[in-house]
C-alpha cells in the first residue's frame, strides 16, 4: 500500500513540475499486475517449491516435540497418583518447559520461513524490477504503475499501456517487439507520392 501511495505522489509530483510542459508533451505511464507477473514466473514456482520442502521439515519437527510432549503428558497422568509430590513437581516442570520449547521452537519456525522466503524472492523481485525498467526504458515511459489489489480500477488506454506482455518478453529473453510509427505517416507519404506524379 506505501509503494502505491508512493507512485501516486510521485507521478502527482511530476506532473506539477513539468508544469506547462505537461500540456505541450504528453506523459505515457505503463501498468502492469505486479504480483500476477511475479507468480508467473518460473523462477518464483521454484523457490515456492523450495519453501515448501524447508516449510514441510519445521513442520516434522514441530509434530515431533508435540509428540514428546503428549507422551510426558500421558505418562505424568498415569502415574499422577502413585508418584511422590516431589517427582509430580518436577514432571510438572518438565512439562511446563516441554510446552515452552514447543511454543518457542514453533513462533522461531515463523520468523525463519518469513526470512527464508524473502532471502528466495528478492532476487526474482529484482528481475522483475530489470525487466520492468528495460521495458519502461525502451517505451519512453515516465513510471509503471502497480494494479495489484484494484489499486487502479480505471486507467486510460490512451494514456497508459499494459505492459505485462512486454515485461514477460524481456523476462523470457526475448527482443522487445519494435514501436510502430504513428497511424499518420504513411498517408504523408502517399500526399508526396502523389504530388510528385
Amino acid at each position: 500500500m506505501k509503494r502505491i501511495i508512493l507512485l501516486t505522489f510521485t507521478s502527482l509530483a511530476l506532473m506539477l513540475a513539468a508544469g506547462t510542459e505537461c500540456s505541450a508533451q504528453k506523459i505515457t505511464f505503463g501498468y502492469l499486475n505486479y504480483t500476477k507477473v511475479l507468480h508467473s514466473m518460473p523462477d518464483y514456482a521454484t523457490a515456492q517449491t523450495t519453501m515448501q520442502s524447508i516449510r514441510e521439515q519445521y513442520d516434522k519437527e514441530a509434530a515431533y516435540n508435540e509428540d514428546k510432549f503428549f507422551k510426558m503428558y500421558s505418562d505424568y497422568i498415569q502415574g499422577q497418583k502413585t508418584f511422590p509430590e516431589d517427582i509430580m513437581l518436577k514432571r510438572q516442570k518438565e512439562l511446563q518447559v516441554a510446552m515452552d520449547q514447543g511454543i518457542k521452537f514453533r513462533e522461531e519456525s515463523e520468523k525463519l520461513l518469513r526470512s527464508a522466503e524473502a532471502d528466495l524472492c528478492q532476487p526474482i523481485e529484482q528481475k522483475l524490477d530489470s525487466a520492468i525498467a528495460v521495458v519502461a526504458r525502451a517505451r519512453g515511459l515516465a513510471f509503471v504503475l502497480n494494479t495489484d489489489q484494484h489499486a487502479y480500477p480505471f486507467i486510460n488506454p490512451n494514456d497508459g499501456i499494459d505492459i505485462t506482455s512486454l515485461v514477460n518478453l524481456v523476462l523470457a529473453g526475448q527482443p522487445l517487439p519494435k514501436v510502430q510509427a504513428a497511424a499518420t505517416a504513411p498517408k504523408e507519404e502517399a500526399v508526396v507520392e502523389e504530388n510528385k506524379q
